[in-house]
């Protein structure tokens, strides 16, 4: 006679399979360590919700609904939502591939309507503005101050050309750049590498400050076991920059530049993406100079009026003009 485990054993079984559908994820997907620890938090949840000892087979869309509405009294934002039960869905598609379970209960459960939001961008001729205010640069005092502003300068020109996320900036070390050839070797989420080109303008200030500014910045530390010397971009102490120090330094240069938008460093890869896409760029190529995985996530950039759509148009379109 089959003996029913005990609430523990059943805590146990479930965190295996857990365990064994998130390790499929970090092999098969690459996926980063915050995106799988996203995905485990979200099952252990929903495991944690249900009755103890209930039958994993057993659910259904009825159980579904149960949690989709657990969740909402819980006040969370139904992208939130969305998320979570998109992890129960691929946690059941790896039970049905590796388990032998015979359904997967939410193949068809369609999670609650959610109101898109869209990102939001600087004009060109707001981004022209920052550029400029970089150029001229920031009131820094004593001896370091042009070392920093050129800095500045080679910083946010290549953040506006690449349009990487600031995270993906301050990691690149020299190892990563080929100057010559105008482009970056990025390390992007999961790991993947990809390209990222820039212009002559952003190139020009990079050089200027690699050739002239880095090495005084970098002399200012002496400990060569410091993975910090590898790196780009410094700090007056020589040591790497951080993601909260360059959103002061862009909020101090909007002040200059007098743009009243609150600023941000990701605003700038917004409007990267939308200047582009307003200049006609494809969809796909897009996709791959974000790094995003899946394309799906770089829709959310097609948020054009009309008249930038039709411009694109008649521009490429062997017909168009």
């Amino acid at each position: 006679m089959h003996q029913r485990p005990s609430t523990q054993q059943w805590h146990l079984q479930n965190l295996q399979i857990i365990d064994e559908f998130l390790e499929s994820k970090r092999v098969d997907r690459g996926l980063a360590q915050k995106t799988i620890q996203a995905y485990r938090g979200d099952l252990i949840q929903f495991f944690s919700w249900l009755p103890p000892l209930y039958d994993l087979q057993q659910i259904n869309e009825e159980t579904l609904s149960a949690f989709i509405k657990f969740l909402t009294q819980q006040s969370l934002q139904p992208v939130s939502v969305g998320r979570k039960l998109s992890s129960i869905r691929q946690f059941f598609q790896f039970c049905c591939l590796e388990k032998n379970f015979g359904q997967n209960p939410a193949q068809d459960f369609s999670p609650p309507k959610v109101t898109q939001r869209l990102p939001h961008f600087l004009s060109v001729a707001q981004v022209t503005l920052i550029l400029k205010a970089a150029d001229e640069g920031l009131p820094y005092p004593g001896r370091d101050a042009e070392h920093l502003k050129a800095r500045d300068r080679a910083l946010f020109y290549l953040l506006y050309a690449t349009g990487l996320r600031i995270s993906e900036l301050l990691s690149l070390t020299t190892h990563q750049l080929e100057l010559a050839n105008g482009y970056l070797r990025v390390s992007g989420k999961g790991g993947k590498e990809r390209i990222a080109p820039f212009v002559p303008a952003a190139a020009a200030r990079l050089t200027d400050y690699l050739d002239h500014h880095r090495p005084y910045l970098l002399a200012q530390f002496q400990d060569d076991s410091l993975t910090d010397r590898k790196m780009i971009f410094l700090n007056s102490r020589g040591q790497t920059l951080s993601r909260q120090y360059c959103w002061k330094m862009l909020k101090r240069l909007a002040i200059q530049a007098q743009i009243s938008t609150p600023l941000y460093p990701h605003l700038l890869r917004h409007s990267f993406a939308t200047h582009l896409l307003q200049s006609g760029i494809s969809l796909r190529t897009l996709q791959m100079l974000l790094g995003h995985s899946d394309i799906a996530t770089t829709q959310i950039y097609t948020h054009l009026a009309p008249e930038d759509l039709k411009k694109a148009h008649q521009k490429h379109h062997p017909r168009g003009g």
